[in-house]
């Protein structure tokens, strides 16, 4: 587990033997995901991510039993303010037999390639591994429904509403992006650090140093003048968030999702009146 914080490992342990003791011998495995597992964990900003795998076939309560163990887990230990994230399924369901649980694809694969077992047996070479083309596509529909809705696009031309939110609302604004750009160049998934890295080493421009300030808010929480913070987002994020656009927009286009297509060139409309420095960050350095 990459934190030394006892209260944290007491939290997930906690949801092991709450999940143990609900489900019984209908739960297979119970794994750590995300930072936790890969490493790059913030006390700050990220989430606390474990994976459940359930014995087929899956019950009407499976979701409200997951929701138990997670609330009876989190009031075990009210100091821990990281939100505690649960995603949950049969093998059946992971591999997309049956339309059930919670495994969106870059979960799926983080499960697959990262996580680390804490109680259980370790059926992940029974999972099949998601495609390029099916986490581009989950990351264009979640771009989509979390950052690129009206309030969001509102938030853009007025940035300082975006600092209030605090430090976990403004890195993820910064930060998803920059590791969706990470994926479609590489082919991979990568934390923070990497993807964040990865941005400023091949953009150049306001965006860029937005990413790298970005990480270090993820890690430090945001300085106490919010309007340093106001300042930086107000110069890249809508240049980031228009390199992202440019990028995906070809993808979809290349896959044939035309709605998905649509929506985020209309999208890209909504905030581009408002560029105001050259799109140099559309070309990638050499």
């Amino acid at each position: 587990m990459k934190t030394d914080n006892q209260t944290i490992k007491s939290l997930v342990n906690n949801v092991a033997l709450v999940a143990q003791d609900i489900f019984k011998n209908r739960c297979i495995a119970v794994y750590l995901m995300g930072s936790l597992a890969r490493g790059g964990f913030s006390e700050v900003a990220s989430d606390i991510d474990i994976g459940i795998i359930l014995a087929s076939p899956l019950q009407e309560n499976d979701k409200s039993n997951i929701d138990k163990s997670r609330s009876m887990a989190s009031n075990n230990n009210p100091e821990i303010k990281n939100k505690v994230s649960i995603f949950w399924g049969s093998v059946d369901s992971i591999n997309g037999i049956i339309d059930a649980g919670r495994y969106p694809p870059f979960d799926r694969l983080d499960l697959i390639d990262h996580a680390l077992l804490l109680t259980g047996t370790d059926i992940r070479s029974e999972l099949i591994k998601p495609t390029q083309k099916e986490l581009e596509i989950a990351g264009a529909e979640f771009a989509l429904n979390s950052l690129g809705h009206k309030e969001r696009i509102e938030e853009f031309f007025d940035c300082a509403r975006i600092t209030q939110k605090g430090t976990v609302y403004v890195t993820k604004t910064i930060l998803f992006p920059a590791r969706f750009i990470y994926l479609e160049r590489t082919g991979e998934i990568a934390g923070n650090e990497i993807s964040c890295q990865y941005y400023i080493d091949n953009f150049s421009g306001n965006d860029a140093e937005l990413v790298g300030y970005g990480y270090q808010w993820r890690l430090h929480s945001l300085p106490e003048d919010s309007s340093l913070v106001t300042e930086q987002l107000n110069k890249g994020l809508i240049e980031l968030y228009h390199n992202f656009l440019e990028i995906y927009i070809e993808r979809m286009r290349l896959y044939g999702e035309g709605s998905l297509t649509t929506q985020l060139i209309q999208w890209r409309k909504d905030i581009r009146p408002s560029l105001r420095t050259p799109q140099n960050a559309l070309h990638p350095r050499r």
